[in-house]
């Protein structure tokens, strides 16, 4: 449990048992009998993170009195009881009656504030736990699947002020936090908008219509490049070398694979080794990879990483790369950075991926179709120009993706902030009692289920 909040005159530390009735959930029944009902059934899947996802929802049948017992009424906090990732336990939810005749699955926890709790006001204090990751802590269980339990979330203790404060300090969150959301996925947008911005720099390099202009709305025209013409007029196309076999002395070499290999980035952090023996080293000379070389994916199980491509600076020397690649070393007419902007724009990858063959799991392109790939082939100053571009514009979306990055990681300290704050009587201005001459007279609130409960509130 977090540390204690300091708590204003009259607010209470109080157990969640003594403000609401705590059920957990029923797990799914397939087979029909009779006299049972057939309901729809929330499970964990459908929680995020103050949202509810209803794109999927399962069903289950239960008899009347399991069907009273496990429903969902308009004001209920749902709690994810169980998850593969602690982060995600104990993370709540109001229900807000989306679903008629709804029930709720064994990874939830229904927990239903008696009158005089405001149901807001209580899932923004058990989020406040739940975002520092106090039930992911309590939480038990072996490697992989962990539970909350519901007696956990009995004797969980929550900052609790007089039934006006919970209202006020309710409705101040739901507007900061609404801000926040706002906020947040305008950010979100922001950064998976960035790919596609890419994409259109890439396009208008294949189009020659890109300058140096970042303030303006999106590329902007310019001359168009040259004609197009097959790679293999304009490069050398060379397939890969196939895995060789095991020797114990020769020449070792390092061996690119398309792990190695993804859209203009390299990843050479594990690098497999070959030891290819003396008598065979002359015969695998024409599989080097120089800088200036372009690798490109041929073969892999998804459609996406086809046509991938990265061009080498040199990094390990004597390197090889495998038969699921393809090297294209560009001749007098081409320069490789230019290169690796136009093979990588959608424009271009895209008539590669169009003859794909395989199936799933094992898709590939001929060293044929590879070849047959047109680009486009301008003057060098024209190639020149738009590398330049294109160099502008990738450090513009570096710097926007670097600010969106951290304004999205400031995010849940800023949410957590904002709660602590409102949980300690700070949001508002009415932190103590509503009428200081009736703080002597305890709150009282209705049977739990559980025992019968005064609060005092001073």
């Amino acid at each position: 449990m977090s540390p204690a909040l300091p708590l204003p005159p009259g607010w209470a530390l109080r157990r969640v048992d003594t403000i609401a009735t705590v059920q957990p959930g029923r797990g799914a029944t397939r087979a029909r009998v009779p006299s049972t009902l057939t309901r729809r059934q929330l499970r964990c899947s459908n929680l995020g993170w103050g949202a509810l996802d209803l794109t999927k929802v399962s069903t289950t049948e239960l008899t009347r009195e399991q069907s009273r017992r496990y429903d969902l009424r308009p004001g209920d906090v749902l709690l994810a009881e169980a998850s593969g990732s602690v982060e995600r336990i104990g993370r709540p939810v109001l229900w807000n009656g989306e679903i008629e005749d709804c029930s709720f699955h064994s990874g939830l926890i229904r927990v239903r504030p008696v009158p005089g709790v405001d149901p807001r006001y209580l899932c923004h204090a058990l989020s406040y736990d739940a975002l520092r990751g106090e039930f992911g802590r309590r939480a038990r269980g072996a490697t992989g699947l962990k539970h909350l339990g519901s007696t956990a979330v009995r004797e969980w203790r929550v900052p609790v002020p007089p039934p006006a404060e919970q209202r006020r300090v309710a409705d101040a969150l739901d507007e900061l936090l609404g801000r926040l959301d706002s906020g947040e996925a305008a950010h979100n947008a922001a950064y998976q908008g960035l790919p596609r911005l890419w994409d259109s720099v890439l396009n208008a390099v294949v189009t020659g219509r890109l300058t140096e202009d970042v303030t303006a709305d999106g590329p902007t025209e310019a001359p168009p490049t040259g004609p197009l013409s097959p790679i293999a007029e304009v490069a050398e196309v060379t397939a890969g070398l196939r895995t060789p076999k095991a020797a114990e002395t020769g020449s070792s070499h390092p061996y690119l694979g398309v792990a190695n290999v993804a859209r203009e980035a390299l990843t050479l952090g594990d690098v497999r080794q070959v030891t290819i023996p003396v008598h065979a080293v002359d015969s695998v000379r024409h599989h080097l990879v120089e800088a200036g070389d372009l690798l490109v994916v041929r073969q892999n199980g998804s459609l996406e990483r086809i046509g991938q491509a990265a061009l080498w600076h040199g990094e390990l020397a004597g390197a090889l790369y495998q038969n699921h690649l393809v090297r294209i070393r560009p001749g007098s007419r081409l320069l490789p950075r230019f290169l690796e902007l136009v093979w990588n724009a959608p424009a271009i990858r895209r008539r590669l991926q169009d003859q794909v063959r395989g199936t799933t799991g094992s898709l590939s392109v001929r060293l044929e179709d590879v070849k047959a790939v047109t680009v486009p082939v301008s003057a060098l100053p024209v190639q020149e120009r738009l590398v330049r571009a294109a160099e502008v514009w990738r450090e513009h979306v570096n710097a926007t993706r670097a600010l969106v990055a951290d304004a999205r990681r400031s995010g849940p300290e800023l949410r957590l902030a904002i709660l602590a704050h409102a949980l300690s009587g700070r949001l508002t201005g009415h932190g103590t009692a509503d009428d200081p001459t009736q703080a002597d007279e305890p709150t009282r609130f209705p049977e739990t289920g559980y025992e019968q409960q005064e609060f005092d509130f001073r």
